[in-house]
């Protein structure tokens, strides 16, 4: 790795002797294996290696920025030539300050497994097969699709105000869908496995949920149009809280293009939702040392009691604002990580129950815009409440509203949750949402 970091640092040395003020440089090389099914069988296996360097210059605010796919150094010295020659003719940035210094970083666990880099293709193959297996067990009429992969590398950034920073990773997973049609009735539903470590990845079973939850979709009704109360299983439920996360963004507050813009301090929700985002979780999905500026990660609460807290910055909207970076930049952007929410203290099956009308929603919760708020999304996984009991699936239905009046209707979420490497996913409630039927 201390080849690529030295490439990362070189680079950034040749874009200031050709007069960028500040440079950055990031480097990568990877290698994965993917296996993709169709109707049950292997459609296509690709390996593959990967390599690149991109580079950032800056002067006088004005950024350029290149890239180069391999890790040849007479490309990536050019490549740093073209960047501050693109910097120099860009337009001056008054906003742009400086790229943040070294700072100490926080270890964390489990980003990177051995194993799986020892990993053989014929053993990803072999899950992919055995989920596919199940499925079509446990519903024979089953149309199965898939995959699984592995990827493993190792990444370099270095900067011209000293920042250096190397991390290596690694991610395995698995995916299978499955849809039964049994005359005019179509069932689909799907299901996933997902570990940076071999201890988190575990695809037994992810084939016989796909093909149980496909029938249960079977003879799907139609419903009235109405008000009803709702309630989000954990998939549904996350794109929720982590919709809320990636649009308290500094960098879309600040363009006026977000539907937080003046929310900081004030009650979006109810007491019930705390939303936190913690980039330290071992072995999370979206853990991390630092991000992409090369800033220390560190756990943040996003919403406390209902009360938005803050935003999300990176150090160009840190520096633009007179705040506190706190360590979000992605890529070119802004991002959140690992978003979980505080735990209620009843189980979801007691929130169903108190319902005597309405919605189950398994995947596919209400999506906002980000500029305005309004959400309106279809329903392709719900089922009908009554009597406190799921009772049957719905379909021809879209929900619409706006998200903030939304959210005031949080009244619970769950004790228990579905939980993924750096997620804990509850069910949620809410008092209303509005339904457009066709029953």
């Amino acid at each position: 790795m201390g080849d690529l970091l030295e490439l990362a640092v070189r680079a950034g040395e040749a874009a200031m002797a050709a007069g960028a003020e500040f440079a950055q440089v990031s480097a990568s090389r990877g290698r994965s294996f993917s296996v993709s099914l169709e109707k049950g069988a292997i459609e296509t296996s690709q390996q593959r290696e990967s390599s690149g360097v991109s580079v950032r210059a800056y002067h006088r605010g004005g950024v350029g920025s290149t890239s180069v796919n391999v890790l040849d150094w007479g490309r990536i010295e050019a490549a740093a030539h073209a960047a501050v020659a693109l910097a120099k003719q860009s337009d001056p940035d008054p906003d742009f300050v400086a790229l943040p210094g070294p700072q100490p970083l926080p270890e964390v666990e489990g980003l990177f497994d051995e194993r799986i880099a020892g990993l053989a293709a014929s053993q990803v193959i072999g899950w992919a097969l055995a989920a596919t297996d199940e499925a079509l067990a446990a519903a024979p009429e089953a149309i199965v699709s898939g995959g699984a992969s592995f990827g493993v590398g190792d990444s370099a950034m270095a900067s011209s105000t000293g920042v250096q920073v190397s991390t290596p990773y690694s991610g395995l997973s698995c995916y299978i869908r499955a849809v039964v049609r049994r005359g005019d009735s179509v069932g689909t539903w799907f299901e996933h496995a997902y570990g940076r470590v071999m201890e988190d990845f575990r695809p037994e079973g992810i084939g016989k949920v796909a093909a149980e939850g496909a029938l249960e979709y079977l003879d799907a009704r139609d419903i009235p149009s109405g008000d009803y109360p709702l309630v989000l299983g954990p998939q549904a439920a996350d794109s929720v809280y982590y919709a809320i996360a990636a649009q308290a963004n500094a960098e879309d507050v600040q363009r006026r293009r977000s539907y937080l813009i003046g929310k900081r301090g004030q009650r979006i929700a109810p007491e019930t939702l705390t939303i936190t985002d913690d980039p330290l979780i071992p072995r999370g999905r979206s853990s991390s040392r630092c991000d992409s500026d090369g800033v220390p990660r560190r756990p943040l609460t996003i919403v406390e009691d209902g009360v938005l807290l803050t935003y999300l910055h990176n150090a160009y909207t840190a520096n633009k604002a007179g705040e506190p970076n706190t360590g979000h930049a992605a890529g070119d952007g802004i991002g959140p990580t690992n978003v979980n929410v505080r735990l209620g203290s009843r189980p979801a099956k007691e929130l169903i129950a108190e319902i005597d009308d309405g919605i189950y929603l398994a995947s596919g919760g209400p999506s906002p815009d980000g500029t305005t708020g309004d959400f309106s999304s279809t329903v392709d996984f719900g089922f009908k409440i009554e009597r406190g009991e799921i009772a049957y699936p719905i379909r021809n239905a879209a929900l619409g509203g706006s998200f903030l009046e939304f959210l005031q209707g949080l009244d619970a979420i769950s004790s228990d949750y579905r939980e993924e490497p750096g997620a804990r996913m509850p069910t949620m409630r809410f008092t209303s949402v509005r339904l457009a039927g066709s029953g």
